[in-house]
């Protein structure tokens, strides 16, 4: 059986499109068939991610339009087979997207593939909502500061009056160096404020940012923690029962958590 899921973000520039393609690419490794859709009109950036900038002829607009067939604008991913990718348009305005249009798109491509990922634009405008009939499950991204969480607190709030009631939270670039001065809150500290089930947390590294100057995603990035924390993340969404590591706390604190979560 398909499963779609709207990746969202309530701030920008919280890694939520890396954290997507690294997903991707994670849930792939595993012999899954994926597909990402690029839902960022104008601004799109996982052809750059995934190494197709140079490949992508068609996308989601020519495909509303009519001007190709949808297998047409699906491109495979380089060194992975059963990863595709269907790219956003950059001259289409959100205005005129239309939900039955992403509806039929996406039922259409949950009939080929077993994962589908809709990564949509950060914020709760139209460019997000124009997606919400096109799914029953969603992931936040978000970072470990007070700004991108009082805004993935409101994304939520949004997907709740729209009845996504399927929930789950990443948390993207914590530092459990820091956690333990307490100068950040834990991944599920994070989890138990949003009220939202912790899906997994992807450790801030050196290495994303310098493996996206080569056009690399953060699973290709050569960091082993982060390329754990997403296969971990990827057994979790398909229901292994892979456990959240927990920061290096006291014994006596992390027993305190375990009875909170």
């Amino acid at each position: 059986m398909s499963r779609s899921f709207l990746i969202a973000s309530g701030k920008g520039g919280v890694g939520k499109s890396s954290v997507a393609a690294s997903l991707g690419q994670a849930l792939a490794s595993r012999g899954l068939r994926v597909v990402i859709v690029d839902c960022d009109t104008g601004l799109r950036c996982q052809d750059l991610m995934l190494g197709l900038q140079d490949k992508v002829i068609y996308d989601f607009q020519d495909v509303c339009e009519k001007r190709c067939m949808l297998q047409e604008a699906l491109y495979p991913v380089q060194g992975w087979g059963s990863l595709f990718l269907l790219s956003a348009s950059q001259i289409m305005r959100a205005a005129e997207i239309r939900p039955k249009d992403v509806q039929k798109i996406a039922a259409s491509l949950g009939r080929t593939f077993d994962i589908v990922l809709l990564d949509c634009p950060a914020g709760v405008g139209r460019s997000l909502k124009v997606n919400f009939g096109s799914v029953e499950e969603y992931i936040l991204v978000t970072t470990p500061d007070d700004v991108a969480l009082r805004d993935a607190e409101r994304t939520c709030q949004v997907m709740a009056e729209h009845e996504i009631l399927h929930p789950h939270l990443i948390v993207n670039r914590w530092d459990k160096n820091m956690v333990r001065r307490g100068e950040m809150q834990s991944p599920r500290q994070l989890a138990m404020a949003l009220d939202l089930p912790l899906l997994g947390a992807v450790p801030e590294s050196e290495h994303v940012y310098r493996g996206l100057l080569r056009h690399q995603t953060a699973y290709q990035c050569g960091d082993k923690q982060v390329k754990m924390a997403f296969d971990r993340i990827a057994s979790r969404l398909m229901g292994d029962q892979v456990p959240v590591p927990d920061e290096k706390l006291s014994p006596v604190r992390r027993f305190f958590l375990r009875s909170l979560v």
